[in-house]
């Protein structure tokens, strides 16, 4: 989720900066749905953000385009195809999927497709609301988790950690008698709730054994954004939240937002549109 609020945050910098209207497909992203059924431009945003469809994929197609190898093409599926480089055109590798963010273009339509996280996210989440569809389902989620508690997140899908040092490593940080424990894993769980035996465990969602690998990639009927929205709600609302560096060097981009909410509780209210600090 993360890298995916990344590079809108990237697009919607650069539609305000030169006056453009930002057209969001994210169905084939981590969020694996229209991004308008999680998230809303809250009121005062003067940059306009749509959800991109059929009708807006025939209009489009009609533009001059920058790369201009997707010109007219716009509605075909499997065009971009992803390389250790990132997205590139299928039918032709050297086509970047993507233009020059640091300054203005005479085409009428700029296309970027790429993965990569980092902090950007951080900024979007300021100009956006969860959205009103899903959050009466989120706070419905959240409801139990009253009173203080502390969080820890763990990733361990795609990105590995060294979760059972990093519990050993928290226990005596740990200054409430609830610990909500979130995880892509649910080994990770499983393990969280026998070691913290004295603890009481909580939890914002219901993981499957994914066999390694990351929720955004599942099928099925589930949409598991929704389940991530809420972990990142009930993380940034702890007392206090552990995460760790994976064992690649780096802590996993849905911990660094996490730990933003929690830094800055205001974010929380605000996504939630509530007038003061939430209590649940």
């Amino acid at each position: 989720m993360n890298d995916t609020l990344c590079q809108i945050s990237k697009c919607w910098k650069y539609a305000s900066s030169f006056e453009r209207i930002l057209i969001v497909d994210t169905p084939d992203s981590g969020l694996r749905g229209d991004f308008s059924k999680f998230f809303e431009p809250r009121e005062n945003i003067r940059t306009k953000m749509l959800t991109a469809s059929d009708d807006i994929y025939e209009f489009l197609n009609q533009l001059s385009c920058f790369p201009a190898e997707l010109r007219g093409k716009l509605h075909l599926p499997n065009i971009s195809l992803y390389t250790p480089s990132n997205y590139v055109l299928r039918s032709d590798h050297s086509v970047r999927l993507s233009f020059d963010f640091s300054k203005d273009h005479e085409q009428a339509l700029l296309v970027h497709e790429q993965c990569g996280g980092g902090h950007d996210s951080f900024e979007i989440l300021e100009n956006l609301y969860i959205s009103s569809e899903i959050r009466p389902l989120v706070l419905d989620r959240i409801r139990h988790l009253n009173g203080k508690y502390c969080a820890v997140h763990v990733r361990n899908t795609d990105l590995k950690t060294d979760y059972k040092a990093l519990f050993s490593r928290i226990l005596p940080e740990i200054h409430t008698q609830k610990l909500l424990v979130c995880s892509d894993d649910a080994a990770v769980i499983a393990y969280a709730r026998s070691f913290f035996s004295s603890l009481e465990i909580l939890y914002s969602s219901e993981i499957p054994d994914t066999q390694g690998k990351p929720l955004h990639y599942l099928g099925g009927p589930k949409n598991h954004a929704i389940d991530a929205i809420v972990d990142l709600i009930a993380l940034g609302n702890s007392e206090k939240l552990f995460f760790s560096s994976s064992t690649r060097g780096y802590p996993s981009g849905f911990s660094n937002l996490a730990a933003h909410l929690s830094r800055n509780k205001h974010l929380i209210q605000d996504l939630l549109r509530f007038p003061s600090p939430i209590s649940v």
